[in-house]
Order: structure tokens, then sequence, then C-alpha cells
């Protein structure tokens, strides 16, 4: 067995998101798993919502999950800026914030942008808690909006509520921007990061693609990176929504809209019968998952489609299926997702879908017994911690190799510990007193041998 550098994964969480850890896998298969499809959680059913409504951002302030989304009824209609509230991710409110009117009505969600009336910033504002450390309290909360007439514009919050625009001119230029492009601060890359649109082509020419800046100021930005995604052939994405995935910020997971351009599932007939508008029915599209650990690639190692449109007809609808950005925890073993379903049609709405923490992907051993090994990776911490789910009948036996594959005394054979159960954040303990802290520094890969079986992460800690 060779011997190359190991892997310096501290006490980071590690999903099993991509191949980053896996050195080799027997009768182990390695899965993206569907997400659970709840309830609807926010219709778009005031008459400055409507059927356009898109571009939804979580947020989560404290106790308090922040959701903003551009309101549109139909194209003739102005786009708003709409907020809603919620304590549990799974119950919302509309606050009647009474900042900006509809009509003859002042008992609105909308909130006011600088700029508005001649930019059109309603259209893609998105908004992140900066997590800078050197933040201003002023500006705790930063967005950005545009188009690709006047660029990016930079705009910051004290509340979330009230917004200012940083600068009076663009902070950013070199792209086309007409989607939800996505700024935030990387903990890993000690920086600010933009996740943008493009084109492969000149101006609207080509495929719909990502690329991507960084700022240390969020003002002054990198030259243009066009994001790669390894081996996979090129394919049209409508959005990136990227993000560090809360429990492990040293990964970012995207999970895009990708865009199939003129492709129909009904025709206008069809459609309109079922209350589509203006032709919207062309240009179906469902959501693939892929991950990045910084830099210009994303890693499409699952290429199969994540969320499909699914049995609903509405949802075979042009720029259905798009996931919002703001993945959220719900409890201690749960996160969830919005999904917009029946773009186009007064129906407009979002969906909540719920998964195991951790749980986009696992690798699962069936009746027969399977193996994983990891990579060679420096041991570190105190205790080891799995996230695994068992049959009745099903284990989950660790083992610890040395760089040289040979099993380290104590940590191996008979002193392998067997799990069995359902845990998001287990602790692994051995036998003989024998403890994880005493590998710390080494070079060590682990052997796992799973019998109906799920493994989800490890950590070290």
């Amino acid at each position: 067995m060779s011997n190359p550098t190991p892997l310096t994964i501290g006490t980071r969480r590690e999903p099993f998101f991509d191949g980053h850890l896996i050195e080799k896998l027997t009768r182990v298969s390695h899965e993206l798993i569907d997400p659970n499809p709840t309830s609807v959680v926010i219709p778009f059913d005031e008459p400055w919502e409507g059927a356009y409504s898109l571009y939804c951002t979580v947020i989560k302030d404290g106790n308090l999950f922040r959701m903003y989304y551009r309101g549109q009824s139909a194209i003739k209609h102005k786009e708003s800026l709409c907020y809603a509230e919620s304590h549990d991710g799974i119950n919302w409110v509309k606050p009647k914030l009474g900042l900006v009117s509809f009509k003859d009505r002042n008992d609105t969600n909308i909130l006011p942008i600088e700029g508005d009336q001649e930019l059109r910033l309603t259209h893609n504002f998105t908004p992140f808690l900066d997590r800078n450390p050197q933040a201003k309290p002023e500006e705790k909360f930063k967005a950005v909006a545009g188009n690709d007439k006047h660029g990016l514009y930079g705009f910051a919050s004290a509340d979330g509520i009230h917004w200012r625009l940083i600068k009076q001119e663009a902070i950013f230029r070199d792209g086309i921007f007409d989607s939800q492009n996505v700024p935030f601060w990387s903990e890993s890359e000690k920086c600010y990061v933009l996740y943008f649109r493009v084109w492969t082509g000149e101006g609207y020419h080509g495929l719909r693609t990502i690329a991507r800046v960084t700022s240390q100021d969020f003002i002054n930005w990198s030259k243009t990176e066009v994001m790669s995604f390894g081996d996979m052939p090129q394919e049209e994405y409508y959005t990136n929504v990227t993000e560090p995935y809360p429990l492990a910020p040293h990964i970012y997971i995207s999970m895009p809209s990708r865009f199939v351009q003129k492709r129909r599932w009904m025709n206008s007939k069809q459609a309109k019968a079922r209350g589509v508008l203006e032709d919207r029915e062309a240009d179906v599209s469902d959501t693939v998952f892929m991950t990045s650990r910084g830099g210009s690639a994303y890693d499409r190692y699952f290429p199969e489609a994540y969320i499909k449109p699914g049995i609903d007809p509405q949802d075979w609808v042009g720029r259905n299926n798009m996931v919002s950005l703001g993945l959220v925890q719900l409890d201690a073993t749960t996160l969830g997702l919005y999904r917009c379903r029946h773009y186009a049609s007064d129906s407009c709405h979002l969906n909540l879908h719920t998964l195991r923490v951790d749980g986009f992907a696992r690798l699962r051993a069936g009746y027969k017994k399977g193996k994983v090994l990891t990579k060679l990776f420096t041991a570190d911490g105190e205790q080891l911690f799995l996230n695994f789910a068992t049959s009745a009948v099903g284990t989950v036996r660790i083992e610890v190799l040395d760089a040289d594959g040979q099993t380290i005394e104590g940590f191996s054979g008979r002193a392998a510990p067997k799990l069995f159960g359902d845990s998001v954040h287990h602790p692994v303990k051995w036998s003989k007193n024998r403890s994880w802290s005493e590998l710390a520094g080494r070079p060590i890969r682990i052997r796992f041998t799973l019998s109906e079986a799920d493994l989800y992460a490890l950590q070290q800690q």
C-alpha cells in the first residue's frame, strides 16, 4: 500500500458528500439521498407576490429564521423584495411591516430598497449574515443585487430590515447577473466569496454557467474565474445556490437548478388549461447536488439529479424546482431546505423538504458485509464520532490501520468496536481503556465493516 501525504482533517466534521476521504469501497454503494417533501410553508398569495415569486434566501439569525424573496404577480407588475419570519423553520409569518405600500394596501411585508426604482434591484436581492469577525455592527447583514446593465450593488443592514447602499455605484460589473448571485464570508478561505451568473459565450450566448470572485472588503473583487465541474460535460445551470455547509463550513454545498432549454413536458394548450401563464411551460429543470472546498472547482461526484420534478404536472413547467439559498437545521437530527413549486402559476409556493443531518449522501451496505477504507489522514482530537444507522441486525465495525495498512493493536481485531442503532453523533468507545487521543499525530486509515448499515459522516473531537 502506498503512503501518500496524509490528509489533515483536524477536528472538522467530514460528511461523505464526495470521495475526499474514501480510498476503497467493497460491496458498499455511495448514494445520493432524496430529501423528504413535506408541506407548503409559504404560499405566494398576496397581490404583490404571485406566480413569479422566486430567488428565496433563508438566514438563521439567533433564534429567528429570516426569509427574503422576490415577489412578482405578473411580468407587467413591479417586483418587490418580500420578507417572512419563523421561529422553527416550519411555520412562517409575513409581518405587516407598513414600510412599503402596494396600491391601497399598507399592511405589506415589502422591504424598501435604496436605488431600486431606476436599477431594478429587487429582481435578485440576495442577503447574508456577515460572519466576518471584523464586520461592523451596522453591517451585520450584507447583500448584492443588480443586473448586467448596471452591475452588482452592495448593501448593508444592522437589523436585516432597513438596507442602505454601501456605495452609490456598483461594487462589481464583470458578469451577467440575471439570476440569484450568492455572496458569503468564507471562514475557511478568510475572505468574501461571490458566485454569480455568466454565459459560456459572449453576452447572452451559449449556456448559463457559474463564476466566482473573492474580496477582503466586499468592495474590491478579484479577477473572475469561471467554475469547472470535473469530468462532467457542460450543462446549463440557472442558479448556483452555493453556501457553506453549516455543520462543516469548509465544505460548500451547491444545489443549482439544471436547465434544459426548449424541452417541454406539456404543450401550450395543456399548459394553459393548467393555469400556466405566458407560455412558460418550456425549459424544464431539476436540481443537482455538488460541492466545493474553495477555489474555482465544483465536484459533481454524483452526476444524477438530486431533486426531480416529480409527479405533479405543474412542476414540469420551466424554471420550477429551484432550491432556495439557506439550508436550515430544524432540530438536532433534521435539516430543511425549501423548493419553489408551481412557478408561473397563481398557485406558486414554497415546499419544505427535510433530510437527516449530513443526509445528502450515504455509504450503504446490505445484508452481505461491505467494507469502507478511508484515505490516509492524521489522527487528532480526544474521540471519534460517527453519524450512522443500522437495521436491528446490522452492525458498523471500526478498525484503525497504520500508514502501511497494518492493524493497530488495541484499535483493531477483537478490540474493534461494533456499533448498532441510529445516531447523528455517536462516540466510538474502545475496550481496555484505550483512548483515541493515543493516536494523535499518527497517519492512520479507518476500515469500516458494514452490514445492513448506512454511514453518513465522521468527526474527530
